[in-house]
């Protein structure tokens, strides 16, 4: 039986009981990533941190916006999350779902699915508004199981990412800033003017939605794992042209790279280039292991090319997929 108000179009799979995610889910939450991690080969389980943050993006909506399937002992086997995201001419939802590698292959994927899809075709009727809909999801291209249900379901691959990784054991050189340009630590009197620039620097980035205030700390320099202390703006006349937001994975000891961006106006010029070996030199110098950090295959700025010239190389690939539901 579910108790949340959203009906898929077929029957939940028998044994379950379902219900919206709760605030005190954390640790089963967390017991479900550790399996799934381990089954799956993926980069580790989620920390109570990670899992506390994915809430606060549900925020009032999670009781609507979430399901979760419990055994009878209840331990949660399977989860499903919505998250509706501003976009450009659409309404855009993407949807995260996993099931336990103990109970794959009983239709919970299928369901969660059905389900996902239901909320968000409830969500857009009461939206009432011509715009089209369209949900997007992902996943490593190496969970074969996972993209022959997207398939089964009318998902098809739109775009690919790719995760890399920088070792940190070498020497490192460094590149400098062209005249006329200062690099200064991060402070958090620049943190809206950083926005602002982020939204210039990104406006063309496949994926990236504009950053209001309670997204830009949601996002970026409002979870635990952003360092300050290892982030840096770069300016022109007290202008911030360029950034780079740092922050550093202690589990796995690695230093990473959640957004390096410059403006058009400044780009070509190896901007970008000095931020990242700077961080580069700052993780080094606190013992790091590793630098890591993503990048969409098609980024139209050269950023691939850039990573790989300093010495990044792809360790993961993700698939990203959408369908449309008009």
């Amino acid at each position: 039986m579910s108790q949340t108000p959203d009906s898929p179009p077929l029957s939940p799979p028998a044994g379950f009981h379902w219900r919206p995610v709760q605030r005190d889910d954390v640790p089963a939450i967390q017991q479900l990533t550790v399996a799934t991690a381990a089954v799956d080969k993926t980069e580790g389980p989620a920390s109570p941190q990670n899992i506390q943050q994915i809430f606060a993006l549900l925020g009032d909506e999670m009781p609507r916006n979430s399901l979760a399937g419990l055994t009878p002992a209840g331990e949660i086997v399977a989860l499903a999350m919505v998250f509706f995201r501003p976009a450009d001419n659409e309404r855009l939802a993407m949807i995260s779902g996993t099931v336990h590698p103990d109970y794959r292959a009983r239709g919970l994927g299928s369901y969660l699915l059905a389900w996902m899809e239901a909320r968000v075709q409830q969500q857009a009727a009461r939206d009432n508004n011509d715009q089209p809909v369209r949900v997007q999801t992902s996943c490593a291209d190496h969970l074969q199981d996972r993209i022959t249900l997207f398939g089964q379901h009318g998902f098809a691959p739109i775009r690919y990412a790719y995760k890399m990784r920088h070792p940190l054991a070498q020497q490192i050189a460094k590149t400098s800033l062209p005249d006329g340009l200062q690099l200064i630590p991060w402070h958090e009197t620049h943190s809206d003017a950083a926005r602002q620039a982020f939204n210039i620097a990104f406006q063309d980035i496949w994926g990236v939605p504009e950053m209001d205030t309670t997204l830009w700390q949601q996002f970026f320099v409002g979870v635990p794992q952003f360092r300050p202390d290892l982030s840096w703006l770069v300016l022109a006349d007290e202008t911030i042209v360029a950034f780079c937001i740092n922050w550093v994975n202690e589990r796995n000891q690695e230093g990473w790279i959640e957004a390096v961006g410059v403006l058009p106006a400044w780009r070509g010029r190896g901007v970008a280039a000095a931020l990242l070996t700077q961080s580069l030199h700052e993780f080094q110098a606190m013992g790091l292991k590793s630098a890591g950090l993503d990048v969409d295959t098609e980024n139209p700025t050269g950023a691939l090319q850039l990573y790989e010239k300093l010495g990044f190389a792809a360790i993961k690939r993700t698939i990203f997929f959408s369908k449309p539901l008009n």
